[in-house]
């Protein structure tokens, strides 16, 4: 790691009381289930995703499932209301069975985060159904204050909602809050949110440009490091 990217990890960490950490992508390898459940739910209705426009369309850039309608112009007799609801079904049933597992830093680095700072998830999935990955993995307890999906309330990720929500039940001013993300819609949040925010690459982001960020490490065991 160079001594500048070292520098930018000191002073964030120094300057900061407050964590909030996206999950999927970040802390469990749940995005390839994510996939699983979008695509069963379309072949069901004779449209195939392609596994590598997914990870950049649905998940980073965050178009999701209209966005794939849209893009393939595809004349379904179904809602998307209705295919989303579906695919939650789905997707739970593999986080309540165990499928999902933690990154293998993940375990270490949540302690290392709750050891210094307040921490909070703040995700686009279910709240339900990452306490059931957490639980299944033995980390059920080191995170209490957990952001999940919350239709009607509030706009989800790009939108800056779930942040100020996660720094406000933190206690803490916008400011005194740093965001780890993997995904370019949680980088738009957290900037829009007036928070720092710490890109993790993984195996499906390598080429997805994070200059925006403040610090972009080439994963949790690089960031760890240096906390």
């Amino acid at each position: 790691m160079s001594t500048d990217l070292k520098t930018r990890i000191t002073e964030l960490a120094r300057n900061s009381e407050g964590v909030i950490l996206d999950f999927d992508g970040l802390i469990a390898d749940s995005e390839p289930f994510h996939y699983k459940a979008y695509n069963a739910v379309f072949e069901r209705y004779g449209h195939s995703i392609d596994p590598d426009e997914y990870w950049v369309e649905f998940t980073s850039k965050g178009k999701g499932l209209k966005g794939e309608i849209e893009r393939y112009n595809l004349k379904l007799d179904v809602t998307p209301e209705a295919m989303r609801e579906e695919k939650f079904e789905i997707y739970s049933r593999f986080c309540q069975g165990g499928d999902i597992k933690l990154f293998p830093d993940a375990m270490r680095f949540m302690e290392v985060v709750t050891a210094r700072f307040r921490v909070a998830i703040a995700s686009g999935s279910w709240e339900h159904d990452i306490r059931a990955i957490l639980e299944n993995a033995g980390a059920g307890h080191m995170v209490k204050t957990i952001l999940g999906k919350s239709p009607g309330t509030r706009r989800e990720k790009p939108a800056p909602d779930i942040f100020l929500q996660a720094a406000e039940q933190l206690g803490l001013q916008p400011g005194r809050c740093f965001v780890v993300e993997d995904a370019l819609k949680g980088l738009q949040a957290a900037k829009d949110a007036g928070m720092a925010c710490v890109i993790v690459r993984n195996p499906l982001n390598q080429n997805i440009d994070f200059s925006e960020a403040d610090v972009v490490v080439s994963g949790l065991a690089e960031f760890l490091d240096h906390l």
